[in-house]
């Protein structure tokens, strides 16, 4: 029976990452200084001596392997130009860079980090971090650039405390942290207050309070771990396996509830490096190796591009007109003032539409616009485009270095063309010319994306068919400056609608507080048109713009009001497809920022693997929380909606940390190309900014309480293209696990004295994951209901009988509400922590005390009573671990593991949990009923309603 099982991987892209290690030594480093930042040569000087030390640490911390050889220090064009600078065109680096912006949070931090082993998307570094002297407040700069750069370059996580700051083994309570050699002190509070008995970390009869912490000495003499509190001073080394070929103080702690250790399966920090393509192949270098870097300044100047559009026969009807007026768009709304424009043609043969072109005034725009190819004919010469439109560059810089080619085609290269499209890679490669591209179809060459990742470029899919525009994959291949978002363009709306039913037509978007200059909404259709275009916005804001023909666009004059804003689109014939676009400039440094990434950009649908859609949504640096996420998948014969979420469930990592997450399953896929659009939103006084830690830990910072955030967005994004190959359709067939369980937590400790020794109560709690991953939400599906009607219209039957379904009849349209959890789960215990990670099946199961323990809906909060009876003295330890398993037999992941202390000889079994807690004396209630007593509640007065609304 095909099985699918999930494999995390990255972008592959970001296996063929900017950063080159030569010989040990990391090169292509780029650091970003963004023009929020004052002119200073200090802090120039300071980002170098910085760096410099961090690559003699990180030499150290990886055994003498690795160090940074070359780095790259990119300007703002508006800083003073210096004969030391080298000029180049801004062109985009997608990934593993530091970003120094004087803007938001300052704590250091990496975002886009989503999976274990596998990097984050950039470094955010501060200039309150890089200009404090000696010491930062997050420790030696050094410890603090080497730790983070463990998580932007080989994907580890923090072994920090991440809610628990204790775990029971050993019989007592231990303070997480890696390796237990870490000294410190136990308080009450961040600063670890004196508290008599308070933190009493020899009595596991009870659970921790919650005011207790762990302060580490920062002066001790401990080297390990950097991944922990990197703002002790000593630490030079990273935790290694718990095995005793390697030194105690360097070993891995597995019991420690940290993110390492959830994200990693329980893998120290070496053991992910190790599988790293960094250590592969890696040597120890001699000690006396120079890890001194290089340092280049580039003062980044003007974007220069050159649009390489197919004219072939196969582009003739609706795709020639759709690639007219998308360009038209983005040479009138999307191409920045100063930047420089050519287009190149191709078909059978090559032809230069426009020569490089400044952009400066509307005349320059129209004329840009004039040069659009509108016929099309011929063959299909690939390489005739792309080595014209090098030789288009290098005409115009000599040097073609970073300068940028957007190829569109929709078809197969031809055989035998006149230049050879391998060669004519080669040729951009070696130019050093970033190439993006745009596949229109699915028969176009798979070539497209191979070209787009050789030189660094993005790579994206227009199918005719669906609501992802063409407008759309254009608009993210053009990118603003790398240093600065002034003139940014940031898309709030973007639909394709193969068909509309009216002549009328309205949609909303939002616009927030840290946009409103040169906003526009466009509205396009392939046929002429009568079109007017009615804006209402906040403070009864008022706009009419009225024209004839194909494409209309509205321009807000100033800046636009923050808020809600409807528009009416109005034709006199019922279009058939038509788009629409908003768009908006910030006009504040603090803005909404969303990096929105795929697991895996080429899929072996064989192989069993899930891809999974990643939005990292930000503003300040700082997480957004309760934000509306979700995705558009899209193959040309199919299309879903796929909801993101940020709560910790299976794909999600962690909960609130702005990072949210989904599957994209089976039904959503087909061979070949796949198209995902990203949709973002946040309602006024619902979405929250997270203040507290986020990034690099300081013992002086302390959480604070979310922000509510009074102002409305929304944005959209699209990714580069997945591919898939070997797809098969599975039809009804249950394929598909349970998602993993990654919040198994001690919630409660209540201790009785027998007769002979003690009795405790542990309650245990999960998240309940669904049968299908993560998904498990009610639903109503219409039944046959001729045999199911008795006495009466209305019928429920009890969800635990009915094993979570519930039925019920109004007027003879019988109605199934169905919770789709998984069916059962597995509870295995054990006192051998190796067997639950590694041998899960062998292991003892929990007996339960005639209590069958039916799995709730995807989300809901199980809740699980582990009795443990001995004579003896509390001071062994057992694991417990969790698998959910679906009716079709699919087995999920082993959860996380925890730990509790017990007896030697005891005797343990389980009972239904409560979230109520006993010693308050207040009645035990399960769970199961509870939510089934609420769910027959709801129905119920969802009859009466539907049957008074009958009458």
């Amino acid at each position: 029976m095909f099985c699918v099982r999930v494999i995390f991987l990255f972008l592959l892209l970001w296996e063929t990452t900017s950063i080159i290690l030569k010989n040990g030594g990391y090169e292509e480093v780029y650091v970003i200084v963004h023009d929020s930042n004052n002119e200073s040569d200090i802090l120039l000087r300071r980002i170098q001596d910085i760096l410099t030390s961090a690559s003699k640490l990180l030499f150290t911390a990886t055994h003498n392997q690795v160090y940074f050889r070359k780095i790259n220090i990119i300007v703002p064009v508006s800083w003073s130009s210096k004969p030391e600078y080298k000029k180049l065109p801004a062109s985009p680096i997608k990934e593993s860079y530091f970003s120094v912006d004087e803007n938001g949070f300052p704590t250091p931090q990496v975002r886009g980090q989503f999976i274990c082993g596998k990097g984050g998307h950039y470094m955010h570094l501060s200039p309150k971090f890089l200009l404090q002297k000696r010491r930062s407040s997050w420790g030696l700069h050094d410890r603090v650039i080497v730790h983070e750069w463990g998580h932007l370059r080989w994907g580890l996580y923090n072994e920090l405390p991440m809610g628990e700051k204790f775990y029971q083994a050993g019989g007592k309570w231990n303070p997480v942290r890696c390796t237990d050699s870490v000294d410190g002190k136990i308080g009450l509070r961040g600063g670890c207050l004196p508290a008599s008995n308070k933190c009493n970390t020899n009595d596991t009869s009870k659970k921790m309070n919650k005011e207790c912490s762990f302060c580490p000495d920062p002066y001790q003499d401990v080297d390990a771990s950097l991944m922990g509190n990197q703002w002790i001073n000593a630490l030079s080394q990273f935790c290694d396996k718990d095995d005793p070929t390697v030194k105690k103080e360097h070993r891995h702690n597995k019991l420690a509830p940290t993110k390492q250790n959830k994200q990693c399966n329980y893998k120290s920090a070496w053991e992910v490096m190790r599988e790293h393509k960094d250590f592969q192949t890696a040597v120890k270098l001699p000690a006396s190796t120079s890890t001194t870097p290089e340092f280049k300044i580039i003062q980044e100047t003007t974007s220069y591009r050159v649009f390489v559009l197919d004219i072939s026969g196969s582009m003739q009807g609706t795709r020639i007109a759709t690639l007219q007026q998308t360009v038209q768009y983005i040479i009138e709304q999307l191409i920045s003032k100063g930047s420089w424009l050519g287009i190149v043609s191709f078909s059978s043969g090559t032809t230069v539409e426009k020569y490089m072109t400044e952009v400066n005034t509307q005349a320059d725009r129209d004329n840009l616009r004039q040069a659009i190819p509108t016929n099309a004919k011929g063959g299909t010469c690939i390489g005739c485009g792309l080595s014209e439109a090098t030789q288009v560059l290098k005409r115009h810089l000599g040097n073609a270095e970073n300068g940028e080619i957007i190829l569109i085609s929709d078809g197969m290269n031809n055989e035998n063309d006149v230049v050879d499209i391998n060669a004519a890679r080669r040729e951009v490669v070696a130019e050093k010319i970033v190439v993006h591209t745009i596949a229109v179809s699915q028969q176009a060459d798979t070539l497209l994306s191979d070209i787009a990742k050789e030189t660094g470029g993005q790579y994206y899919t227009y199918l005719d068919k669906g609501s992802i525009s063409l407008v759309g994959a254009f608009s993210q291949a053009i990118s603003g400056g790398l240093t600065s978002t002034a003139h940014q363009n940031v898309m709030l709306l973007s639909e394709k609608r193969d068909s509309v039913n009216s002549t009328v037509n309205r949609l909303r978007f939002s616009i927030d507080d840290s946009l409103g200059k040169d906003t526009s909404f466009t509205f396009m259709t392939h046929t002429d048109n009568n079109i007017q275009l009615q804006l209402n916005g906040p403070n009864n804001y008022s706009q009419l713009f009225e024209s004839q023909g194909k494409i209309a666009t509205l321009s807000i004059p100033g800046i636009a009001q923050a808020g809600e804003y409807e528009m009416t689109i109005t034709t006199d014939t019922t279009p058939q497809t038509v788009e629409y676009h908003a768009k908006s400039v910030r006009t504040s440094n603090d803005i909404i920022k969303v990096t929105s990434m795929l697991s895996t950009n080429d899929i072996d649908f064989s192989s069993g693997e899930l891809p999974i859609i990643f939005a990292d949504v930000t503003k300040g640096y700082l997480p957004i929380l309760n934000a509306t996420v979700s995705a558009r998948v899209e193959t040309g014969s199919k299309s879903c909606d796929v909801h993101l979420k940020d709560d910790g469930v299976d794909p999600d990592a962690f909960v609130n940390d702005g990072i949210y997450s989904g599957y994209i399953f089976p039904k959503c896929l087909d061979s070949g190309r796949v198209n995902v659009k990203v949709n973002v939103k946040g309602s006024r006084g619902e979405t929250m900014i997270l203040k507290s830690v986020t990034g690099a830990s300081s013992p002086d910072e302390v959480d604070e309480e979310p922000k509510i955030y009074n102002s409305s967005f929304q944005r959209v994004e699209f990714l580069e293209e997945l591919y898939v190959t070997n797809y098969e359709d599975t039809g009804s067939s249950d394929v598909i696990a349970p998602g993993r369980i990654t919040d198994v937590a001690l919630y409660h400790i209540r201790t009785e004295s027998l007769t002979r020794g003690e009795s405790r109560n542990f309650t245990i709690t999960w998240t309940a994951t669904g049968d299908d991953k993560s998904i498990g939400q009610a639903f109503f599906s219409p039944i046959n209901s001729s045999a199911l009607l008795r006495n009466g219209d209305i019928i429920i039957l009890d969800c635990q009988s009915e094993s979570m379904c519930m039925t019920l009849c109004i007027h003879n349209t019988l109605f199934s509400l169905l919770y789709i959890a998984a069916s059962s789960y597995i509870l295995g215990i054990s006192d051998d922590f190796e067997t639950l990670l590694n041998e899960f099946d062998s292991a003892e199961q929990l007996e339960m005390r005639n209590v069958s323990l039916i799995p709730q809906e995807a989300g809901e909060t199980e809740a699980l009573k582990i009795v443990v009876d001995a004579e003896k003295v509390y001071t062994e330890t057992a694991y417990f671990a969790i698998k959910a398993v679906d009716e079709a037999g699919n087995k999920g992941e082993v959860s996380n593991i925890i730990s509790i202390v017990v007896a030697r000889g005891y005797r343990v079994a389980g009972e239904e949990g409560s979230l109520a807690i006993e010693d308050d004396k207040v009645e035990a209630t399960s769970f199961a009923v509870y939510n089934c007593g609420m769910k027959i509640l709801i129905i119920v007065q969802l009859c009466l309603h539907l049957i008074l609304g009958l009458y």
